[in-house]
């Protein structure tokens, strides 16, 4: 792996897969520039640019990596950091702002969004800062204007060839969405502080490859305004605990199986019933098909103990996931990705809920300066608890990307969404579609 961390053009355009589709910031993860599917708590996920990797062969590029010198950005330099600057304002029609089964409320949404990334460009070592702001102005709702922000540090200390330690940090500033199963539907939306961080040691020189992480989350909600008064949302506040250890085999140079095994440590600040501690076990493999298709695939074993619940003390299942990298030709890319987890939930009656499903996502270099994009993803929500609840969350669409020049691009999507229930009230459909300008300064 090259300690060289000198992303350009390429990491500004992964950091931006991460933004989502106005008028939310969903958190989407890096399958294309608008493909994906949300993280169920509302979170955003970042990328970790210094642990990327950097030194695949061009075939193995996928249409999003290639490099473009007449429209990749040029840096600002530093030092020895690189600068990159860019402002995003966009215009989001949506349909059904709410989320809601009856009395659909329709709106045009506007966005800012400045977007603050600085890269090192170091022989050994690396160091990487993302910021970012999504601020959002609602034309006939005030009261759903909200201003989200995101601050990113990573670093990697090179001890010797092959072995390294990382470190990670930031926090959030986030909206929930209104589409969230945890959701209370206030006259305001939720709004929550998120602050993390994490480490993370690598040591593989032979044919033995070995991490170690832990990682912590702090979760911090505000109470959410409604008619009939405050919604208390202290019992949402929560810290994260996660140790896993990684072990991988390189069998050859193309094929690496692993086992991966994580602890974790849920505790409430005064909701004690929904303190909990669990354990996940995988066995995976990822290899590499001759730089044209990358598979990532693993089946394990999860379970989480609620001792203090009412019911469902122990939340048990078999779970399995992957992600398939498929570079069609030079200029298509595919990629489909599918996971299983156990997230936490205050719904009433419930304690957790299984979060299956997956995505498909396609990407054209229709010119050298456009691309397109489309996608579709399904997740179903098994709630735990004394109750039964089910919901089954479909959407599709796409866009395209016009790259202007190396300062200018333009961004046109759409986004239909659909949520069955077997609550009614959560039942709703919607379409979100986005005109963007990207402005790199």
């Amino acid at each position: 792996m090259k300690t060289n961390v000198k992303l350009g053009g390429s990491a500004l355009l992964a950091a931006l897969m991460v933004l989502g589709v106005a008028p939310e910031a969903q958190a989407y993860g890096p399958e294309g520039l608008f493909g994906g599917r949300p993280l169920p708590d509302s979170t955003i996920q970042t990328l970790s640019p210094v642990e990327l990797r950097n030194d695949r062969p061009e075939r193995a590029e996928s249409v999003l990596e290639h490099p473009r010198p007449d429209y990749d950005p040029a840096p600002i330099d530093l030092g020895s950091f690189e600068l990159f600057p860019t402002l995003e304002l966009g215009e989001t029609y949506d349909d059904n702002i709410y989320a809601a089964r009856e009395g659909q409320r329709d709106d045009v949404i506007g966005s800012v969004r400045p977007i603050v990334e600085l890269f090192s460009n170091w022989g050994r070592h690396a160091m990487s800062f993302t910021t970012y702001g999504d601020v959002n102005y609602y034309s006939e709702h005030a009261d759903e204007n909200y201003k989200n922000g995101v601050f990113a540090l990573n670093g990697r200390y090179d001890i010797v060839n092959q072995t390294w330690l990382a470190a990670r940090g930031g926090y959030q500033r986030l909206t929930e969405q209104r589409t969230s199963p945890n959701a209370v539907n206030g006259s305001d939306p939720t709004t929550f502080g998120l602050a993390k961080g994490g480490l993370t040691f690598f040591r593989g020189p032979g044919k033995l490859k070995m991490n170690a992480d832990y990682d912590i989350k702090r979760f911090d909600y505000d109470d959410t305004p409604s008619s009939t008064g405050m919604i208390d949302q202290s019992t949402r506040d929560r810290d994260e605990h996660l140790m896993a250890v990684r072990f991988g085999y390189d069998w050859s140079g193309n094929f690496q199986p692993y086992v991966r095994a994580t602890y974790n440590i849920r505790n409430y600040d005064n909701n004690p019933t929904h303190e909990s501690k669990g354990y996940e076990v995988d066995v995976g493999a990822t290899a590499d098909f001759g730089g044209i298709t990358s598979l990532d695939l693993y089946v394990g074993w999860f379970e989480q103990y609620y001792d203090k619940f009412t019911d469902k003390k122990i939340v048990t299942s078999p779970k399995m996931g992957g992600r398939l990298d498929w570079n069609v030709t030079g200029l298509t890319s595919v990629v489909l990705e599918g996971t299983r987890t156990l997230e936490e939930t205050t719904q009433p009656g419930f304690n957790s809920f299984f979060s299956t499903g997956g995505s498909a996502t396609i990407t054209h270099e229709l010119l050298r300066n456009v691309l397109v994009e489309g996608d579709f993803a399904f997740t179903r929500d098994d709630f735990n608890g004394v109750g039964e609840r089910q919901d089954d969350q479909i959407s599709a669409g796409g866009g395209f990307r016009y790259l202007i020049n190396r300062n200018l691009y333009t961004d046109v999507m759409y986004n239909w969404e659909r949520r069955y229930s077997t609550d009614d009230a959560s039942k709703y459909y919607r379409n979100v579609g986005t005109v963007r300008l990207g402005v790199r300064l």
